[in-house]
């Protein structure tokens, strides 16, 4: 049964998983609702602790919540709203990998097995899928400015074709 909350958390994330950023139409259908800070340690249906996760994370993270110990030692999962995850972990363009910043951001990755080769292979294919946009948009752009360059071109012509008393281009 969905979380009477499904729907609001869904659109809220973007119908994304908050922990590894895969969309709904990568997962072939709709994500799970997490509950950030689990019932089981006293977590609730605040809006602020529901994430709306991938069935993967979802059961990775578990029931994990940190002890004072845990977070004594940078041992804690990112919260996706509340922290800024570029402070921990960034992705290596080239492998498509997460690469830790911090002890946070390697507990992170490790639990969440956000380095899992299906997670990979997403990131590079993403990756590739937004250069192909770009170039398509560079493309564009070069596409419009030679087309500018040739009216002005013809234009030129036309203007020396009068100058010298001939006919405009295209008249018999």
């Amino acid at each position: 049964m969905a979380h009477p909350k499904h729907r609001q958390v869904r659109e809220r994330f973007g119908r994304r998983c908050g922990y590894c950023g895969v969309a709904e139409a990568d997962a072939a259908g709709e994500l799970t609702v997490d509950h950030y800070r689990p019932r089981s340690a006293g977590g609730d249906d605040a809006d602020t602790n529901l994430v709306y996760a991938c069935i993967r994370c979802n059961l990775y993270k578990g029931d994990f919540f940190p002890t004072e110990d845990d977070l004594a030692h940078g041992r804690r999962l990112l919260h996706p709203v509340e922290d800024n995850p570029t402070l921990h972990l960034r992705e290596d363009a080239g492998t498509g990998e997460l690469v830790p910043l911090t002890e946070t951001g390697r507990f992170h990755i490790v639990v969440l097995h956000l380095n899992r080769p299906e997670l990979v292979t997403y990131r590079i294919r993403r990756r590739l899928a937004d250069l192909v946009l770009l170039k398509q948009s560079l493309l564009e752009a070069e596409n419009r400015q030679l087309r500018a360059l040739l009216a002005a071109q013809e234009s030129c012509l036309e203007a020396f074709r009068r100058i010298l008393g001939l006919p405009p281009s295209g008249s018999p």
